[in-house]
């Protein structure tokens, strides 16, 4: 081959190169070593002065507001429940026929008390730091209550209500006793995630604590493969009401590109204890997950 059609060919594959970034090899020298071209734009056509729009994905077109969610969950287990799931890319929510209806939160909102307290104190203590550990990691109470003294409760949660754009939740003086529906700890849940309660610094720790969750690790999280499961950050909450012996079981879930919350209620006394709740729970992001309609906010 004569030095000419050398040269050629290796400006072709120089090109080629360019385009999808990858090495170039001089081909007129074989022993030169690979040398990174990142990858150039495409050029708008001539004439056209407007850069080639961005191709969009599946998931940037997907409204899961306009799916049924009946055709995509179906539980029939015992007692009530109900389920949100957020799109964080468009806001979108899908949720259950009774996703507004209310539940206690239990545990699950001490996320919120997490975030709150950091967004209110962004310089906080050693010991605040170890209580809102404790709080989410282990679900411990008596820490809860103390970040709560000092942030106030109700002016807290009437934040949640105005910060979250929560359509149902009604602030109260007690976080053990709050009741919110699935739809709107969805939105309170991608507040919380999209860093604008605590600032980043303080979010990426919350949601990293969230991840780590030593008590309370059931439910949603359950249902995805085990190499997914660190990227979700999780808050389970779960109590008895004892006035009227109902169990509360509930689940929140934070993933980069999603929030899905799942709440349930029954009578204490069912057998199967915690687990009915728990099973019930993790139901709900099985069928999610394996959605067809779904897939493209999964994959």
């Amino acid at each position: 081959m004569n030095r000419r059609r050398v040269l050629l060919l290796s400006g072709a594959a120089g090109l080629a190169a360019i385009a999808c970034g990858v090495p170039v090899i001089n081909a007129a020298n074989s022993n030169a070593k690979p040398q990174w071209v990142p990858p150039q734009p495409r050029p708008a056509p001539e004439g056209s002065t407007e850069p080639e729009p961005a191709v969009s994905t599946l998931s940037e077109t997907l409204d899961i507001s306009k799916l049924d969610p009946a055709k995509i969950v179906s539980i029939t287990a015992s007692g009530w429940h109900s389920w949100a799931l957020l799109d964080r890319g468009t806001g979108a929510i899908l949720g259950s026929a009774n996703a507004a209806e209310t539940n206690r939160a239990c545990s699950m909102i001490k996320s919120w008390v997490a975030a709150d307290y950091l967004r209110q104190k962004p310089s906080p203590s050693a010991t605040a730091l170890a209580d809102i550990e404790i709080m989410i990691r282990d679900s411990d109470s008596v820490s809860a209550d103390r970040l709560m003294d000092q942030i106030g409760r109700s002016a807290s949660f009437k934040r949640l209500q105005d910060l979250c754009k929560t359509t149902e939740f009604t602030p109260i003086a007690s976080w053990s006793r709050a009741e919110i529906s699935a739809r709107d700890m969805v939105r309170a849940g991608e507040a919380i995630g999209r860093g604008a309660i605590a600032n980043d610094r303080w979010t990426d720790h919350l949601l990293t604590l969230m991840r780590t969750v030593r008590r309370g690790t059931w439910g949603i999280r359950d249902a995805f493969p085990a190499d997914a499961r660190p990227a979700i950050a999780v808050k389970n909450g779960w109590d008895i009401t004892a006035e009227d012996g109902t169990r509360h079981i509930n689940c929140l879930a934070i993933h980069d590109r999603w929030v899905m919350v799942a709440l349930t209620r029954y009578p204490a006394s069912l057998k199967a204890g915690d687990a009915h709740g728990q099973g019930i729970c993790k139901s709900v992001a099985e069928q999610l997950l394996n959605s067809g309609e779904l897939r493209p906010l999964f994959a």
